[in-house]
């Protein structure tokens, strides 16, 4: 090869030879994960009360209107188990992969870049699990032979409130199942009252003896 033949494709194998180096996992925008992981990762409450409890048997009831009467009271009560709210969730990142843990299911674990990994529930049902950050919101899917779940994780301004939003689509089902669920991040606990005694030596200035006690929000979906 001649030295100008060199010069001209040396520009094209650095390229290449850039591209098989490994990078940190990004989102479907091309934002790199590490961006939402501190905002994402922690522990939320449901919040949503008695009227988004409500939300969830009629989204149920929507998606079987117009199936056949026995097959609709087994569709209506399977999806109702699948749809249980789960009073929390932790949103955990570490090791290449994002976690969803809850009260109410077996924790869903895959790697961060959205590729799939066999996920089973606690009810025994099996499908591909893909999670990712699109448009800095979490996206989980569950892909089956008969149809698909999927879950949208989004963080409010703030970072205090996570609205959680479930879609489910099966080709025997007349309607998807929608229905959208509110978390609150779990405050940090309270500091512990001052040991017995303490107070002896008379009220310390303030900043002295560390931070004072502050007013706290303890301001918080559903199972696999």
């Amino acid at each position: 090869m001649t030295a100008g033949r060199a010069r001209r494709w040396l520009p094209h194998l650095v390229a290449v030879l850039g591209a098989l180096q490994p990078r940190g996992a990004r989102g479907a925008d091309g934002a790199p994960v590490e961006e939402f992981r501190d905002r994402y990762a922690g522990e939320y409450l449901f919040v949503g009360g008695a009227s988004e409890r409500a939300l969830v048997p009629a989204a149920v009831e929507r998606s079987v209107d117009g199936m056949f009467f026995i097959a609709r009271g087994i569709a209506y009560d399977r999806l109702l188990r699948t749809c249980e709210i789960c009073s929390s969730y932790t949103l955990g990142f570490g090791g290449g992969n994002i976690s969803v843990a809850g009260p109410c299911q077996l924790t869903d674990v895959s790697p961060d870049d959205g590729r799939e990994v066999d996920h089973r529930t606690k009810l025994g049902d099996t499908s591909k699990l893909s999670q990712r950050f699109e448009r800095e919101t979490l996206v989980q899917t569950f892909r089956a032979e008969e149809g698909s779940r999927k879950v949208v994780w989004m963080l409010l301004p703030g970072g205090a409130t996570l609205r959680v939003q479930v879609i489910i689509t099966s080709k025997h089902l007349p309607h998807p199942v929608d229905y959208a669920l509110t978390y609150q991040r779990k405050s940090a606990p309270r500091p512990a009252p001052p040991a017995a005694g303490a107070s002896d030596a008379g009220p310390s200035p303030r900043g002295a003896g560390g931070p004072e006690p502050v007013d706290q929000v303890v301001a918080t979906p559903r199972s696999r």
